[in-house]
């Protein structure tokens, strides 16, 4: 069994191949926690949404929780809210726990690698806490982790027909990573701590677009900035109201602080100079399908001067399952040679 898992911000994800059938789960990593009243459990029972018991408090988590959070007007809460193991809820490490459990069968055979993408930069010594509470989880599968960067697995997944020869960039909800890369083996990569969340939050703070939960705290209306952005109904690259203007320049923000810090280690890989020119940008990820993404992309990369010059910007096919195909591709490349190393 080949085994992909994507563990994003916002979404968890896993991708297999069992036989000749290709399996695909993903969870949403939010909860909504709601009083412990028979009000609330017979709400949650006529919903046949499936809660825990914790405390005083019923739990709904995943995409159940966002269901219910929309139909109640409350928040849903984030799980990796700063793209960041929460260190001081055991509760919530416990439910992340869960949700990956969730995802991976148990392995077959011993030391069976699970090809995987974590939130955060896979070389920062300040998230190496985080990559082990995962690695540890994989383990208990009885898998043994291979973490990769998942500018790399864009590449891996989108860019076949040029050799995984070009660029990738992955905008999740925390984090923005980009990666250059030849023939399939990753040159550059870059990491930014702001993702499609940082978006919202800004957009919600600036309109103080407020939710509460049944406690009477107050939360920013992240979910409902969310929704309206990926609605296909707005535009940043040609903005009309005033809302959509102040969406723009967010995006225009964000992608000129990823191409920036792109554009530093770039120049610094003197490698780079000698790959053939033009090549192609593949972006994906949630903040992505906003309309009007590819077209804003062009046109920052042509006021930046980025130093590789680009043939075209694209967006990748399924979004959803982007980076865990590549990094299942990956997976079979690297057990394919793997098998031939032990022939010969």
């Amino acid at each position: 069994m080949t085994i992909a898992l994507d563990i994003g911000t916002r979404h968890f994800r896993s991708l297999r191949r069992q036989g000749t059938r290709l399996i695909g789960r993903r969870n949403l990593a939010e909860y909504v926690a709601l009083p412990d009243t028979p009000g609330h459990r017979r709400l949650l029972e006529r919903t046949s949404s499936n809660f825990a018991r914790c405390e005083d408090s019923l739990l709904v988590v995943g995409q159940a929780a966002l269901e219910l959070a929309e139909t109640l007007q409350m928040p849903s809460v984030p799980l990796l809210a700063s793209g960041r193991m929460p260190q001081e809820d055991p509760l919530a490490r416990q439910v992340i726990a869960s949700l990956v459990d969730c995802l991976i069968p148990r392995s077959d055979s011993t030391e069976e690698p699970c090809w995987m993408t974590v939130p955060g930069d896979i070389h920062d010594a300040e998230t190496l806490s985080d990559r082990k509470f995962f690695s540890q989880l994989v383990r208990l599968k009885g898998f043994e982790p291979r973490i990769v960067p998942s500018g790399r697995s864009v590449i891996l997944a989108e860019l076949g027909n040029e050799g995984f020869t070009g660029l990738g960039l992955d905008i999740g909800a925390g984090a923005s990573r980009a990666s250059l890369a030849h023939r399939g083996r990753e040159l550059v990569r870059t990491h930014l701590a702001r993702g499609g969340r940082w978006i919202d939050k800004q957009l919600a703070e600036s309109e103080d677009s407020l939710l509460w939960d049944a406690q009477g705290n107050r939360y920013l209306d992240l979910t409902g900035v969310t929704r309206w952005k990926e609605s296909r109904l707005v535009s940043v690259l040609n903005p009309i109201s005033e809302r959509e203007q102040r969406l723009a320049l967010l995006y225009e923000e964000l992608i000129g602080d990823i191409l920036a810090q792109f554009r530093v280690e770039v120049v610094r890989q003197t490698s780079v100079r000698s790959l053939p020119q033009p090549m192609p940008l593949v972006c994906t990820g949630g903040a992505t399908q906003v309309a009007g993404f590819t077209g804003l992309m062009e046109e920052i990369l042509q006021d930046t001067m980025f130093p590789i010059e680009i043939s075209d910007v694209r967006a990748a096919h399924a979004t959803d399952y982007t980076v865990a195909r590549g990094t299942l591709i990956l997976a079979e490349l690297e057990e394919t040679v793997a098998r031939q190393a032990r022939v010969a």
